[in-house]
């Protein structure tokens, strides 16, 4: 046996296979073996890794293939006793199964991966208690930080950066160091309601959801500011909770109530798949006697038939735009209040054709 392959209880250490070739002693293999494989120096491998410095992406390209034909992985553990944080980043989503939330989240994933952070996704289904359990065991990870897709303020999280996205959070106006991302949610109310205007609709009726979180409430207030422009009634009708059965029960009772609407703006597409459910049951087609608006745009709207009229919010512009808000303020760049509001536009499809 040779010597320094002996290992515990005198049983041979087994070497490490990897493409074709042995890499004796794979605990060997650190930043510096990297950086002369690479040809380039420890600080170059260093700020690849961390994402933090300037190097170009030829340089980046390879050193990671160095580090991937090498087998080598960062000891992120070490790193982040360090620098007293984990490198990871709790992500709370109010409904994993929506498709636009879920559609955020992976770009927020994306995102962090590309500057070295780990995500740890909670999904509260709108539970309060349960998002608080969620946020405990962030905090006992030490994550880097939390982005919080659930509109919720929690005043103590003093401790840990803090990002709210999408959904304004509670008590916002009297935060004074808050961060939000969100979307024109009037506006976007307000496009949907001003396209089937321009269809020849005249009675016009609004689905949403029944809760409070700030983007149903600017929707609506987009709708009704386009039905005013016009001098038309403003009719809404409200469902329990965001899926296509309760939005489908809505409508027939709606309807079999003797409202007969030309036009339904729905505050999601999931809604909007409801809503035609329940007009096909009744034998009522889209659009040729009720026009149709979706909210999102996710991939649920261009799949579905007949394809949904939809406002389209970017997440990957969200996504971005958080990513970049929560790094700042981990590496100690931005301590002020910030509110960032992204522009959204229709995308017609037959729903309103």
């Amino acid at each position: 046996m040779e010597a320094g392959l002996e290992g515990r209880n005198g049983e041979e250490s087994r070497p490490v296979m990897k493409d074709g070739r042995t890499i004796a002693m794979r605990d060997r293999i650190n930043i510096k073996t990297i950086a002369e494989k690479a040809g380039v120096s420890v600080a170059t491998v260093s700020r690849v890794i961390n994402q933090n410095g300037r190097f170009s992406a030829e340089t980046e390209a390879m050193v990671r293939r160095v580090m991937e034909e090498m087998d080598y992985h960062p000891n992120t553990i070490a790193k982040s006793l360090r620098e007293n944080h984990s490198r990871i980043i709790g992500v709370i989503v109010p409904d994993i199964m929506n498709a636009h939330f879920a559609g955020l989240v992976l770009e927020i994933e994306k995102n962090l991966f590309r500057h070295a952070y780990s995500t740890v996704i909670c999904n509260t289904n709108e539970s309060d208690a349960l998002e608080r359990k969620h946020i405990d065991t962030l905090l006992s990870q030490r994550v880097s930080g939390i982005v919080f897709i659930s509109g919720k303020r929690h005043y103590s999280l003093d401790d840990v950066t803090v990002v709210y996205v999408d959904r304004r959070p509670d008590n916002y106006e009297i935060d004074d160091d808050c961060v939000v991302i969100e979307s024109d949610n009037e506006s976007g109310g307000y496009l949907a309601a001003r396209c089937l205007i321009d269809k020849g609709c005249r009675n016009i009726t609004m689905l949403y959801a029944n809760n409070t979180d700030h983007n149903q409430k600017m929707r609506i207030a987009g709708y009704e500011r386009a039905l005013r422009e016009q001098a038309l009634a403003a009719r809404t009708i409200c469902v329990d909770t965001i899926t296509a059965v309760a939005a489908a029960e809505k409508i027939r009772e709606y309807i079999r109530a003797g409202s007969r609407p030309d036009g339904l703006v729905c505050t999601t597409d999931i809604l909007a798949i409801g809503a035609m459910i329940g007009l096909r049951e009744l034998g009522i087609r889209v659009p040729q006697e009720v026009r149709i608006t979706g909210y999102d745009d996710s991939m649920l709207a261009a799949l579905y038939n007949p394809t949904i009229t939809s406002v389209r919010q970017s997440i990957e512009d969200m996504a971005q735009k958080t990513v970049d808000s929560l790094l700042e303020r981990i590496d100690g760049g931005g301590k002020e209040r910030a509110h960032h509001v992204l522009p959204v536009h229709l995308v017609e499809r037959e729903t309103t054709k």
